[in-house]
This record gives structure tokens, C-alpha cells and sequence, in this order.
């Protein structure tokens, strides 16, 4: 995954499923791992959040102020090794 950092960012308010959002620390994605469990999950090391039975309930349990929503592509170079 490749991370487009163009120096401005939307403020964060909510998640919905599929936003890159980055901190001071790491970059995350806002992932749906079942019908009604969300979760937040580290690009970095790949560690997941615990999950949550909503969107709304994740944002309120994860969200860290300063965090801001960035854009990010999945550049696929051939294959894998």
C-alpha cells in the first residue's frame, strides 16, 4: 500500500469502513471483520484493534485527537515471491 501524504488532511469526526487515518505514530484502516464488528488495523505491524459492534462505538473507543484522514492506493507490481 502506498501512503499519498499531500500536506492537507481531512479532520476526523467518524470512520466508515475502508478509511487510512494516521497519527503521530502509525497509519490504520478502518476494517469490517464481521456483519457487525469494526476494528481499526495498524499498516504497520499489522496489529488490529479490538473490535467493536459499530462504527460510531470504534471512533469513540480508538480515535485520538490530531489523527487525520489521508489518501491511500494498493499498487499491485507483479508478483509476489
Amino acid at each position: 500500500m502506498e501512503i499519498i501524504d499531500k500536506g492537507s488532511h481531512a479532520p476526523v469526526t467518524e470512520y466508515s469502513v475502508g478509511d487510512v487515518i494516521q497519527d503521530d505514530v502509525s497509519v490504520y484502516m478502518i476494517v469490517q471483520i464481521s456483519i457487525d464488528n469494526y476494528a481499526a488495523v495498524d499498516l504497520i505491524d499489522g496489529s488490529a484493534s479490538d473490535s467493536c459492534g459499530s462504527l460510531k462505538k470504534l471512533y469513540h473507543e480508538t480515535h485520538i485527537s490530531g489523527e487525520r484522514k489521508v489518501k491511500a492506493a494498493v499498487v499491485i507490481e507483479g508478483e509476489a515471491k
